[in-house]
């Protein structure tokens, strides 16, 4: 069964960035269509909404546009030097995708507003959708740091990023659909929490590997 997926879905890593040019285009979507509602509505929750969106957009294509350098790349030093450079700045996107998260948490707190699906349904879909991509990215990561593909590894933590956050909706969704006076401040509080947390990892990352690249580069001859 492996050989027959691999014979016909590629590899892995095939797999993977396919996957994300699909998201690339779902989040795109998903953007304009807040954009426009937010627009229209002069709302600074489907504005904030769709920034975060576009957010994403831009890691991903910074992750396919990396991963097409290094196939197209003539020698396996200069594949390694694009990787590399790529590796240390992916922790600026897990950054900037949790700050546009927080400063709608900062919104949601203050505001005490946000928009929640209602009813069974919405709240099994809300919370369907973040267990499938906290499960999927989770076994991405695992696989990819066996693979020691640094790009795909970027991709899968930038997608257990957006499925952290998602996770903010998920229990707002709960929490309104059993006390609704507690429901906001309380997902906000803790959303602000989710994305500190990620912020703060994502300059860990930048730095601590751009030390590590700076110390290798100084022990060569």
């Amino acid at each position: 069964m492996k050989k027959l997926i691999k014979k016909y879905a590629g590899s892995y890593t095939d797999r993977v960035i396919a996957l994300t040019v699909f998201s690339v285009a779902v989040n795109l979507l998903t953007a304009s269509v807040k954009l426009i509602i937010g627009i229209d509505l002069s709302s600074f929750w489907y504005i904030v909404n769709a920034v975060y969106y576009l957010t994403l957009v831009a890691a991903r294509i910074a992750s396919i546009y990396n991963y097409q350098k290094v196939r197209n790349a003539e020698t396996a030093e200069k594949k390694i030097k694009i990787e590399s450079s790529f590796y240390r700045r992916s922790g600026i996107f897990i950054f900037l995708i949790a700050a546009v998260y927080f400063m709608l948490c900062v919104y949601m707190f203050t505001q005490q507003y946000a928009v929640v699906s209602e009813g069974y349904g919405g709240v099994i879909m809300v919370v369907g959708i973040v267990v499938y991509k906290l499960i999927f990215s989770v076994y991405g990561l695992y696989v990819t740091r066996k693979l020691h593909d640094r790009i795909t590894e970027t991709i899968k933590t930038i997608s257990f990023t957006d499925a952290g956050i998602s996770l903010i909706i998920a229990i707002l969704t709960i929490l309104n659909f059993v006390d609704e006076n507690i429901a906001v401040k309380t997902s906000a509080a803790l959303g602000m929490l989710i994305s500190a947390s990620f912020m703060v990892t994502g300059m860990v990352m930048t730095v601590t590997r751009t030390r590590k690249y700076h110390k290798s580069q100084q022990k060569e001859p």
